[in-house]
Order: structure tokens, then sequence, then C-alpha cells
């Protein structure tokens, strides 16, 4: 994922978890059959590049991943994490062209995105149906990410892109995994990602599911509404409902947290229309 430099400072680890800088790539490396054309970011997760593909004349984004060395068994899941991803076509995902490898590290060649993140079109004072409406695009991505079986594991505003023509993307699946059956045997547990939008269940190690998305995700609106006037009581009871701790309390499934969320907004438009 691409955007302003804040976009790839993906993680808040603690320093000791931290891992070795990423490898650095001057102007005019190639990586695969790309040429680099600018660092753009990095972050806890990785170092991110602009690139350009001379066999189809176009600019991508190169994610170098720190930590991910192809012949541990992390970096062979994260390759096939990455696969996963490129069968993903969505508009609201930031979309996956190839994975490969560099001097034993995992890169993604990525969607270039001209635009910001969230978080930076947040600070931008907004009406509540406006920011509802460009997390529900949001959601609309994590939705299809769950229905192929991945999970983001770290959602948050600085995660998601807005273009200039206001189309949002999900993107920096750089803790995504497909499901957690290697977790619920026990054979590793995984906590990581950034606190203050972790759902319980990820914080202690726990096996999660697509509810820790859910919950990521209503932090994040929460957060996004807080001064936002005129809030339906509607909106406010599901995102409550989101942030549930026990996952059996919050929504099965993105899409009918999703579905509140329309609906609030539909009902809005028609009281506006009957005025």
């Amino acid at each position: 994922m691409v955007g302003p430099l804040d976009s790839e400072r993906t993680l808040d680890l603690d320093p000791g978890d931290r891992v070795a800088p990423a490898k650095a790539f001057a102007a005019g490396f190639t990586i695969g059959h790309f040429r680099v054309v600018r660092e753009l970011g990095a972050g806890g997760m990785g170092i991110v590049f602009e690139a350009y593909d001379p066999d189809l004349d176009r600019k991508v984004a190169i994610k170098v991943v720190r930590g991910r060395d192809a012949s541990t068994e992390a970096g062979a899941r994260l390759i096939r994490e990455a696969q996963a991803m490129a069968r993903l076509a969505h508009p609201n995902v930031v979309a996956v062209h190839e994975v490969g490898t560099i001097e034993g590290e995992v890169f993604l060649v990525m969607e270039l995105v001209p635009g910001e993140t969230l978080a930076l079109w947040l600070e931008t004072p907004r009406p509540w149906r406006e920011i509802v409406g460009a997390f529900v695009q949001a959601g609309d991505g994590l939705a299809a990410a769950h229905a192929a079986g991945l999970i983001h594991r770290d959602f948050k505003p600085t995660n998601v892109l807005v273009d200039h023509a206001g189309r949002v993307r999900v993107g920096d699946f750089g803790l995504a995994r497909e499901d957690d059956f290697e977790l619920a045997k026990g054979s590793e547990r995984l906590v990581a990602g950034t606190p203050g939008y972790m759902a319980p269940e990820q914080r202690v190690g726990d096996p999660v599911d697509a509810r820790a998305d859910q919950y990521a995700f209503a932090v994040s609106l929460q957060q996004a509404l807080r001064k936002a006037p005129k809030v339906p009581r509607r909106i406010r009871a599901a995102l409550q409902r989101a942030l549930a701790i026990d996952p059996d309390d919050r929504y099965p499934s993105m899409h009918e947290l999703l579905g509140e969320l329309r609906h609030a907004l539909s009902n809005r438009r028609r009281i506006v229309a009957a005025i």
C-alpha cells in the first residue's frame, strides 16, 4: 500500500519486538524486473518504494517485508498469504500484483494508489455521514478479505487509503494470514498489531478470526466519530456491539455490522427527503 510517508508506519510494537531494518534500495536498483524510483516510507513491517514496471508501463508500489526470511516458515507463509491476496480482486482492497524474493527477503508488488491515508483524511472535520460512508467502503474491503479466508489483524486508519476520487481501499495486510487452524492447534502464538486497536483475544495471543478485524474497525470508526455532531443512536449501538469483549457477542460477520451502518445512512437520507 502506498500514500504519504506515514502510511507505512503500521506497527506500534515494543522496541524489543522491532526487527532489523530492510536493506536500502537506491533509485535505479531493480527488484525483479521492477526499477526502483524512490523510497516512499518505512515502518515496523517493512520499507515501501515507488517503482516502475517496464513490461506494463505503469508505476507500482513495492514493499520489502522485514523479518520474513523467505527460507523460514514465516517467510513461506507470507508468500502463500500474498498469493491468496493476489487472487482477491475488490475495489476496496489495495491490489497485490506479484510476490517474490530478493536477497532472501520477501517483497510484494502492489497497486500504487495516489491519495492519502484515511487517518490524514479524517484530520479534516467532516459530517458523520461522510465518515461512515468512507468506513463502509473500508468494511466492504475487509468483508471481501474475510470471504477469501484472510484476516487483516492490523486494521486502523493509517492502513487504509483514500484516493483522489474518494474511493477507499484497505491495504497493508502485512499481518494477514489465512485461517487460524495452525494457531488453534497451539503451534504458535501471534501477538502483533497496534495495541489500541487490537481485540482482547488478540492481545493475549489467543487464536483470532474475522471478528478481531470487526473490533478494530469499530474502534477506528468510534474514534473518527468522536467529534462529529448528531451521530445516530443506531450507529453508536452497532459500534458498542462490535466492541464486545467476548467475540461471540459481536456481529457474526462484517456484513451484519455494515448492514446496520447502511441502514442508518439510508434512514437519514429518507428523513432529509421527506423534509
